[in-house]
């Protein structure tokens, strides 16, 4: 429901970052629930991994080529929750709970900026930049 909100949002009211940000959010939340469907949380899902990293590359291009300064803090979550994978395949001691969390819950924050920069960008339009 809140990835909903934030398609609609960003394409109703944002430009083209908060489109292109939504769109990941979108596409990789899709990818993750088809492959992650089954998943056992006890070891490195690579499916899933390859999936967040390419959602990082995605979100980082939008970060270079973007006038905005949210995708940075975007890309970063993302990297983190890349990170949660390297760090799931250095070390078998960690739990499939916090692994499974760290993976999914990452995406709130993300899709809440984009949330946030769509509504601004609307407050924004028609007023000089600078």
């Amino acid at each position: 429901m809140f990835l909903g909100l934030t398609v609609v949002l960003a394409f109703w009211k944002g430009a083209g970052s908060e489109k292109w940000g939504a769109a990941t959010a979108l596409s990789g939340s899709l990818a993750s629930s088809l492959l992650g469907f089954d998943a056992n949380w006890s070891k490195l899902i690579v499916d899933l991994m390859l999936v967040d990293l390419i959602v990082l590359a995605s979100f980082w291009w939008l970060s270079l080529r973007s006038d905005r300064f949210w995708p940075y803090w975007v890309t970063g979550w993302q990297l983190v929750a890349v990170l949660v994978h390297a760090q799931r395949a250095l070390f078998d001691d960690i739990l499939p709970a916090p692994y499974a969390l760290m993976t999914m819950y990452l995406a709130y924050p993300m899709l809440a900026l984009i949330i946030c920069a769509s509504i601004k960008r609307t407050r924004h339009v028609g007023y000089p930049q600078g």
